[in-house]
């Protein structure tokens, strides 16, 4: 069948609703109507039949033949035509365009009052064998015009018929519209909750995770996927987020995409659409996909895989346009917000590194306190963001040690009542050169306090148990620990076990004790080879998002 035909037939399948209420109409004014196609070949018959007409057309009255020869002239000629059956009936007919295209005709009839002039019933009934008596009381029950009043009824056929096909065509584009609205709320819905994402306290797994997922619902797809980039030189791993069943592991996924998709993005950054796609095991059959872009270049590609109906269209691609521009802007932000935490902390450990240089023998303690306190809190199930505002606070733990006389931090022996005070200063010290930072306000009083004890008998204001923060605690513990484990001028580290014997010794009075329980729950021995190792100078990038 060709396309025009094709077209056709789904044309006259679409208008069933509009013969429907045709015959509706022009039977309520005594008219029987059929609907004929493009070849002359009954499409609709007439439901809603004399019994004057199926009578005379049973008895050979061959009234279905004469209206197709003139459903037949009417495509032929695309114009409206009157015509008459050989049984008297009047035949009017009016082509039928659906979306301008022609598609067939409109064939009514009527019996006529010249029908029933007596010399030339009796004729008809003799002709057709039929009781004349009869069918003349079936004949007075449908009859209704003149035969001259064929080309007014004409009109009337041919106005309903437009006005039908108006509004089957309204209705159509209603439906459009309303299918539109629909899936324009479903685009604005995903948008929105995409962009309700876009937080730079959200990990990036999270956040493409959540991309993914609504554009599987959204779009109706089998497989979307993300691959992000590591940047140059890789400080980072290459994230891969898939969401669906793609029916590929997730290396075979992201050999498809370096393969297959982005080449596509060597010279070109547009959307690209495959709707013909082979892998050459038939588990993708289409693919829609878009870069993901900033100043560097591309730094991923979001991809939507085998759409469950349909293919994928243009308003596919202006959704997966969309939602892969949000995506680019939270992973651009997300490496700006990296790159000034990798700055601040790298000038961070600068200082730290300072500090301890003012006292020789704690070379490295500020960080290994960071460690141990950031370990401790993450086996206390702390959120990723407090462990990481701990591993602060552990690392600036000694900042007040600036304001501390090198002559004393250097003592190698027994301190003097006035220098220990003079040292129990650094607390204090500490929360004050940090009191100015808003962002540092909620570390303040964990570096303020790590230095009491639950017994009541630490410093600087003697606080107890409870009264003292879990953070402050957790730091306590951490720079007690650090101190027996490492090398000292004025003694060595202990033996982990003596180590472990005096922090159980002090449980309680020095320390927390659910914190030791803690503590000695972790492998130290492995734990304490690993933070002896070199420390790190600069902030690794995913410390905001490996802890969680």
């Amino acid at each position: 069948m060709s396309q025009l035909a094709t077209a056709r037939t789904k044309s006259l399948a679409e208008m069933a609703s509009a013969f429907t209420k045709l015959e509706e109409l022009t039977g309520s004014i005594g008219l029987e109507v059929s609907l004929w196609d493009w070849e002359g070949e009954l499409a609709h018959p007439c439901t809603k039949r004399f019994a004057f007409t199926e009578m005379l057309e049973e008895a050979g009255g061959q009234i279905e033949q004469a209206c197709r020869n003139l459903a037949t002239k009417v495509v032929k000629s695309k114009s409206a035509a009157i015509d008459h059956a050989p049984t008297g009936h009047c035949l009017i007919s009016t082509p039928i365009y659906h979306r301008h295209c022609l598609v067939g005709a409109a064939v009514a009839l009527f019996g006529t009052k010249e029908m029933l002039d007596q010399e030339q019933f009796a004729c008809l009934c003799n002709r057709l064998q039929l009781d004349q008596t009869v069918t003349e009381i079936q004949a007075k029950e449908a009859i209704r015009y003149n035969a001259d009043q064929g080309e007014d009824l004409l009109k009337v056929l041919t106005w309903t018929l437009e006005h039908l096909e108006a509004d089957l065509a309204a209705q159509r584009e209603l439906n459009a519209l309303q299918a539109n609205a629909n899936s324009t709320y479903e685009e604005l819905s995903l948008l929105y909750r995409v962009i309700g994402s876009v937080r730079l306290t959200e990990q990036p797994e999270d956040f493409l995770k959540l991309v993914c997922d609504d554009l599987l619902e959204v779009m109706n797809l089998s497989a979307a996927a993300a691959v992000v980039y590591a940047r140059l030189p890789a400080i980072e791993d290459q994230l891969v987020v898939v969401s669906g069943e793609p029916g590929l592991s997730v290396d075979q996924l992201k050999a498809l995409i370096a393969s297959e998709v982005a080449p596509d993005f060597l010279e070109d950054d547009r959307p690209v659409v495959k709707n013909h796609f082979d892998t050459g095991e038939g588990k993708i059959q289409n693919l829609i996909s878009v870069p993901l872009v900033n100043d560097e270049g591309i730094m991923g590609i979001l991809v939507g895989l085998n759409k469950m109906q349909g293919e994928f269209d243009t308003v596919d691609t202006k959704l997966v346009s969309a939602v892969g521009s949000q995506a680019e802007g939270f992973l651009t932000n997300k490496r700006l917000f990296a790159d000034l935490e990798e700055l601040l902390m790298g000038v961070l450990h600068a200082l730290t590194a300072t500090i301890d240089a003012k006292d020789p023998y704690t070379s490295g303690h500020s960080q290994r306190v960071a460690l141990i306190s950031r370990r401790l809190a993450e086996e206390c199930g702390f959120a990723a963001e407090r462990v990481e505002q701990i591993y602060l606070a552990g690392l600036l733990h000694d900042i007040g040690k600036i304001g501390v006389a090198e002559a004393i931090l250097r003592k190698a022996g027994k301190l003097t009542e006035e220098e220990y005070q003079d040292m129990q200063r650094h607390p204090v010290l500490g929360a004050n050169i940090l009191g100015g930072i808003r962002q540092m306000d909620q570390i303040v009083g964990w570096i303020l306090s790590h230095h009491e004890r639950p017994d009541g008998k630490g410093y600087p204001r003697g606080l107890k148990k409870d009264q003292i923060p879990i953070e402050g605690r957790i730091i306590c513990l951490a720079d007690c620990f650090d101190a027996m484990s490492s090398d000292r001028t004025y003694h060595k580290a202990l033996p982990l076990d003596l180590a472990i014997e005096e922090i159980l010794r002090h449980s309680g009075t020095q320390f927390d004790s659910d914190l030791v329980e803690t503590l000695l729950s972790i492998d130290l021995e492995e734990f304490v080879r690993e933070m002896h190792q070199p420390a790190k100078t600069v902030f690794p990038f995913r410390l905001s998002y490996e802890h969680r």
